[in-house]
């Protein structure tokens, strides 16, 4: 029987480890039809990179997912009316995409490095101190929600509020296909995070203090300020694309590591910072954080031998692209030396990831301030053995990770 026969994003099999399912989609079906999803599958790196260098062809606007519009997939009309860095095409998204992007250019990254390291070295001394730990609540989920809190003007108090609705957020989606409606704990999460951000919105719109909030709702260089709906939406694009990738490419690479001894040792013996950012360049090849993206086709398009039809919705899948041995030889080998130009799982094209540079910062350090003051961890005692990945069906990393110092 093939494993395509009972492909569902949702099945535990596949949850734990999708990527025999993507190879054999690969091979058998390069263009997968999902009951569920009510989309095509594409799973091959030629075909998941044409579609996302190609926006006129394939739109982020209007995706329908399982048949049903953004608006039609919540109770929170804000969270499904309003357009984002994600769910725009030019020109909307370019002006949208300017303005942002501001906060993110090399320069102002690159100034954060001393913070991101000051941070990441007081959690992982106060997360190493105990034998066992979770290393997803000690390190892989504060440092990414502290960083962006900050770069948001965020009050401290507020950083766990922005983690849970950040959990809620996604969960919810993952709600939605499984029951037909969200519980009422991500509806009032929800409500809580949009009332919260329309208040600060409005305050830094009044009183502007240097944060990335302060930037986006004012005018700056004939760039119009964003709207208080636009910075909520911008807010939750923010809060899964530079909170939780991150997070899930910590705790990626973690596994990675361990369940591959010999690149550990590798790194063990070498654990600079170039060392740490090919790990983490290698992890997002191989366990890529986001397994896909959706996109709305525009017109009829011949693709992967078959037919992809006007309006109907397709899903790429960037985490089996990275494994596709017609662009990367071994895939399924973890190889931290391996040359990784062209992965795909920060997209390609204008929609290509505007926090990339950001979690590619983040990730390195925390590992090297990892390796500098507990060089040997292993799975502790009570971490089962099959890991849970969550619910998500298109963001994949450990929910918790129990590890001890060897």
């Amino acid at each position: 029987m093939s494993l395509l026969d009972r492909f569902d994003f949702f099945d535990p099999e596949v949850m734990n480890n999708p990527y025999p399912y993507f190879a054999e989609m690969r091979e058998k079906a390069p263009l997968f039809w999902n009951e569920r999803l009510q989309a095509h599958i594409l799973s091959r790196y030629e075909d998941v990179t044409y579609v996302l260098k190609n926006p006129a062809l394939f739109s982020s606007v209007d995706i329908r997912v399982a048949g049903k519009l953004p608006k039609e997939r919540t109770q929170i009309t804000e969270l499904g009316s309003v357009s984002n860095l994600v769910t725009s095409d030019p020109p909307n998204h370019t002006r949208l995409r300017g303005l942002v992007s501001r906060a993110f250019i090399p320069k102002r990254i690159s100034e954060l490095e001393p913070r991101v390291r000051e941070l990441s070295r007081g959690l992982v001394a106060e997360m190493t101190a105990r034998d066992e730990f979770d290393f997803m609540d000690g390190l892989a989920s504060p440092l990414p929600v502290t960083v962006i809190s900050e770069m948001l003007g965020i009050e401290t108090s507020r950083r766990r509020d922005f983690k849970r609705w950040s959990d809620s957020l996604i969960t919810a989606g993952s709600e939605i296909l499984r029951t037909g409606k969200q519980s009422e704990e991500s509806i009032r999460s929800a409500k809580e995070m949009l009332a919260y951000m329309t208040e600060i919105a409005e305050k830094r719109r009044q009183d502007p203090k240097g944060d990335l909030i302060s930037l986006l709702v004012q005018e700056s260089d004939g760039v119009a300020a964003l709207t208080p709906q636009e910075v909520n939406s911008f807010a939750i694009v923010l809060l899964i694309a530079g909170n939780e990738t991150t997070t899930n490419l910590l705790g990626n690479a973690l596994v990675s590591l361990i369940r591959n001894p010999e690149q550990y040792e590798w790194l063990r013996r070498n654990p600079t910072l170039q060392a740490c950012a090919a790990v983490a360049e290698e992890t997002l090849r191989y366990d890529s954080p986001v397994l896909g993206l959706m996109r709305r086709v525009t017109q009829d398009v011949e693709l992967a031998g078959g037919k992809l039809p006007a309006d109907s919705t397709v899903m790429v899948l960037m985490a089996s692209a990275n494994h596709d041995p017609r662009k990367f030889a071994n895939p399924e080998r973890f190889d931290p030396q391996r040359d990784t130009t062209g992965l795909l799982s920060f997209g390609h094209g204008i929609h290509f990831c505007l926090g990339a540079p950001l979690s590619r910062l983040e990730a390195p350090v925390a590992l090297q301030e990892l390796m500098e003051r507990a060089p040997k961890l292993g799975f502790a005692p009570r971490q089962p053995e099959r890991i849970d990945y969550g619910s998500s069906f298109f963001l994949r990393g450990p929910r918790s990770l129990w590890l001890r110092k060897n």
